[in-house]
């Protein structure tokens, strides 16, 4: 996952790997890589490249052997298990809304999702996925015993750190947005779950409503990213599609912007909404998947189906500073109870449920 732009899923294995780092216990890492090392070697942290490139012959040589090779306890996958294993499988799944929207998928992506995560799913001894809603969306679809599924919550990613006003200003204008200007900021790859289209329409209607304001929108192409741009191309000079941008640069992008916008249409998380309110910058979000359970009362809500609420919603905050100031105090303490650390801890947990072990004593932190 790690190095092939991968945004979420990415920042997730970082995340976990650092938050274990972290913990005082005696738990060793071995963090498989294909290209660079995701993370520097250290006392308990031993970094391993996979000889094969492609993902087949990871999980069907590669991994398997090395489960014998590291006499592993227990391997940590994403999605999908490998084919065998001497040690007991975790698998993270951080949701499988292909299941109830295939629309969003490539045919390629479905194919594979379905047939890889359900046989995964099985085989797994321990399964985690990142909200209460995915939980019950997997055990419901794929008949699992509750007690196999556990909730992990994330946290937010680097692009959560703090920095600097003059260097998020030059960090802005270097990609080509004028940081004096104030725009609406929406994260994601581009593709249609991310709901960009109806944002670009919602956009439209600000506009047409006298709204000095400009929409910057931050990830890579994807899946049917032409309906993006086609849906930008009479904006020009105020849609800003930077594509993917580094951790800096988008933490830059958070500390500008004067509202950061939500619109998916399902979300298994949401980690972009945490990494925005660290920044204090007010979330206008879907009332879709699981935003609601991660963003609480911090957050104001839109229809993602109604281009009207989500403008209504955008105009709210841009235009009352009572509301954008309560949703940036909000917005930190919210993000505040999220950690990479306390995520570790529980996915440890799970780690010893797996192999039969007790649980460790460490209190929460």
């Amino acid at each position: 996952m790690v190095g092939g732009r991968e945004t979420g899923n990415e920042t997730y294995v970082l995340g976990i790997i650092d938050g274990l780092a972290s913990l005082d216990d005696d738990v060793e890492l071995y963090v498989y890589h294909a290209d660079d090392p995701a993370v520097q070697a250290g006392e308990r942290i031993h970094p391993r490249h996979l000889l094969r490139a492609s993902s087949v012959s990871r999980l069907s040589v590669d991994l398997p052997v090395r489960s014998w090779t590291d006499r592993l306890d227990v391997l940590h996958t994403t999605y999908t298990a490998p084919i065998w294993s001497r040690c007991p499988v975790v698998l993270t799944v951080h949701d499988i809304c292909y299941t109830s929207h295939p629309e969003w998928f490539s045919s390629r992506d479905l194919r594979v999702l379905s047939a890889s995560v359900p046989w995964s799913i099985r085989r797994a001894a321990r399964v985690i996925t990142v909200s209460e809603l995915c939980r019950a969306e997997i055990i419901e679809r794929y008949r699992v015993p509750e007690d196999k599924v556990v909730c992990v919550y994330n946290a937010a990613g680097p692009a959560a750190q703090p920095i600097g006003a003059t260097e998020a200003r030059a960090e802005v204008s270097a990609l080509g947005i004028d940081p004096s200007r104030p725009y609406i900021l929406a994260v994601g790859n581009l593709q249609p779950r991310k709901n960009l289209v109806r944002l670009i329409k919602a956009f439209e209607r600000l506009i047409a409503r006298g709204i000095d304001v400009d929409l910057v929108l931050v990830g890579p192409e994807h899946f049917r990213s032409d309906l993006v741009q086609q849906a930008a191309a009479n904006l020009a000079g105020r849609v800003h599609l930077t594509g993917y941008v580094s951790s800096r640069q988008l933490a830059a992008c958070y500390e500008c912007a004067n509202v950061f916008a939500f619109p998916s249409l399902f979300e298994g998380f949401g980690i972009p909404a945490l990494e925005a309110m660290s920044h204090g910058t007010p979330v206008v979000c879907a009332k879709a998947g699981a935003l609601p359970e991660v963003c609480g009362d911090a957050a104001l809500y839109f229809d993602p189906l109604d281009v009207e609420s989500m403008a209504a919603a955008l105009v709210r905050v841009l235009t009352e500073d009572g509301l954008k100031t309560a949703l940036s105090v909000a917005g930190r303490a919210r993000e505040s109870g999220f950690s990479w650390r306390k995520a570790a801890r529980e996915t440890l947990a799970v780690y010893r449920e797996a192999i039969g072990q007790p649980l460790a004593g460490e209190a929460a932190s």
